[in-house]
């Protein structure tokens, strides 16, 4: 191709104010994971996590639906360290490395370059780790022969999703906050497995995202199982809690790094 084609070929976009280089910069992030093994690297790994530690039960004890789904739950618990790692490094690594300030000193806005750091993963995260194994379930559950309401399950499933988005929020706030990636995954991994010990405060267990997982206080239930399952929720504070911490973490990422000196 002649560099006069090439040039024809090429589209212009007409993005301004914060959009600018959304489109590049979209395209690049679901590329990283959609156009290179990552996504079915991660769907396997992921399927094999979750069903492959439930397939023992399913098959070899014959619990019913509601243990499934309380444990479905605390699987879910490894993704979310799984999502710690993987976005340690998104704005520590770039910002150390130069390139942050690349992309910067081009037509792209600071809203746009941290859109592309949290669409694209957060989609990324959820299809791979969540959708795909879950789906993978619905389909083991069913040759069991266990009932399963998939309304309930899909939100059950969508309450799991929220607490791997608490992590990649939070992790994706702290890339923008300090410049090496220790206090980055040190942060979230010290509040995932620290929950448990102070989980006995009173009042204290039925907001932390712990309760979503395992079942907290007198109920045999975590979040998830008895969502799944049709049952009473015992901690919808941690429900809100969540959603509320995702919202905030990501209006202080994009405030930071609105105010970073690449």
């Amino acid at each position: 191709m002649t560099t006069d084609s090439a040039v024809a070929s090429l589209v212009r976009l007409d993005e301004h104010g914060w959009r600018r280089g959304l489109s590049n910069l979209m395209r690049a992030g679901f590329g990283s994971w959609w156009g290179t093994s990552t996504w079915w690297i991660h769907s396997l790994l992921w399927t094999a996590v979750i069903n492959g530690s439930l397939a023992a039960i399913i098959w070899g004890e014959g619990l019913g639906g509601i243990t499934v789904f309380t444990l479905y739950g605390v699987m879910t618990m490894f993704a979310s360290i799984a999502v710690v790692i993987q976005m340690q490094e998104e704005i520590v690594g770039e910002k150390r490395s130069g390139t942050a300030a690349w992309v910067m000193s081009k037509p792209v806005s600071r809203t746009t370059f941290m859109l592309a750091k949290l669409v694209p993963n957060a989609v990324g995260v959820l299809a791979t780790m969540i959708v795909i194994p879950s789906a993978v379930l619905l389909v083991q559950l069913a040759l069991a022969g266990i009932e399963v309401s998939l309304p309930w399950f899909a939100l059950g499933a969508s309450i799991a999703g929220l607490n791997l988005l608490f992590y990649l929020t939070l992790t994706l706030m702290l890339g923008t906050l300090f410049d090496s990636a220790g206090p980055v995954i040190a942060i979230p991994l010290a509040f995932a497995f620290g929950q448990q010990f102070i989980s006995g405060v009173p009042g204290l267990s039925s907001f932390l995202p712990w309760a979503l997982l395992v079942p907290s206080g007198e109920s045999e239930l975590s979040v998830i199982g008895a969502v799944a399952s049709g049952r009473p929720v015992s901690a919808p504070g941690a429900i809100a809690f969540v959603a509320v911490g995702c919202l905030v973490f990501t209006a202080i990422a994009f405030w930071r790094f609105a105010r970073t000196e690449l």
